[in-house]
């Protein structure tokens, strides 16, 4: 259920909703968050650092400029700092060509990214994080593949630490989450080898973002100016599961053809995340773990 409440040129926006249990839970947000921050914060001349590994989007922070009342600020100076993982040696990004375009929400989509995942999984011997951005889409890839797997499966769903926990201790385990194991969850060393992003993680509409939209004359600045970048935000968030470390070893694989080469989002999607190799057969993505793990890693 959506509302808008109207206190003030309906400045706040709240969202209640069910949880998996049944349980309610309620947010509420404000469009004026940029300009109450602006007014108690950085109006008043107090000297700040802003720092996170997800706040450039893209090739600026103007997104988050923009998100933190910060947008008409001349004060402000930005930094990028180099990561320490070799990413163009550990890293393997993995954009097949052999996608099949699906009706969005299908049984055929389910079961076309059901194959790649499978292949993907049996390459790397398990070891893999499968993220989605839909819970119904994941209860329907977990439902076919549940049974022709050889490795422990996981599936996470809202608030289940206790699920996180166990894949940690299983060997050659198949996490499958969405929502916040997309950020904040860590997976050092050879517990995530596979790195497996279903779809681009586009922000689901909702009120906040149609009032943002009324600010653009067209419907491609908004895509430019917030779709994108809020997705690209999303997307570095989820590529951060892959290395957590100096030594680790990663393939991430993104299977939406708007991230392939000749997609609509290619080049977004590489100028969000660092610089690695690049593969777009299954075969490349075999050579790479051979390559990079230890034989013993294959028992």
């Amino acid at each position: 259920m959506l509302s808008i409440f109207s206190g003030s040129g309906k400045r706040y926006i709240l969202h209640l909703e069910q949880d998996k249990g049944k349980l309610p839970q309620l947010c509420a947000t404000s469009r004026k968050i940029p300009d109450i921050l602006s007014g108690v914060l950085w109006s008043q001349g107090f000297p700040a650092i802003l720092t996170s590994g997800t706040l450039k989007a893209g090739n600026g922070f103007s997104r988050t400029r923009q998100e933190n009342g910060l947008g008409k600020e001349v004060r402000v100076t930005e930094y990028v700092a180099e990561s320490p993982f070799a990413y163009e040696k550990n890293c393997l990004l993995y954009l097949p060509q052999t996608l099949q375009r699906t009706k969005h929400g299908s049984r055929e989509e389910a079961v076309m990214l059901a194959q790649h995942i499978q292949r993907l999984i049996c390459s790397t011997y398990g070891h893999t994080l499968v993220l989605f951005t839909s819970y119904s889409l994941m209860g329907s890839v977990y439902q076919i593949l549940r049974d022709s797997l050889p490795f422990p499966m996981v599936e996470v769903w809202r608030n289940a630490q206790e699920e996180i926990m166990r894949f940690k201790t299983l060997e050659n385990a198949v996490l499958f989450a969405a929502g916040s194991c997309w950020e904040g969850v860590d997976f050092p060393g050879d517990i995530v080898s596979s790195l497996i992003i279903v779809r681009l993680p586009f922000a689901v509409p909702d009120p906040l973002r149609e009032a943002e939209k009324e600010r653009y004359a067209t419907l491609p600045e908004y895509i430019r100016d917030i779709i994108v970048p809020d997705m690209q935000k999303k997307l570095r968030q989820g590529f951060g599961r892959a290395i957590r470390t100096e030594s680790d070893t990663c393939v991430v694989s993104i299977l939406d053809h708007r991230a392939v080469a000749g997609g609509r989002y290619h080049e977004d999607v590489l100028c969000a995340l660092p610089a690695c190799q690049m593969a777009e057969s299954i075969e490349d993505v075999e050579a790479f773990i051979r390559r990079q793990k230890q034989e013993g890693y294959y028992m």
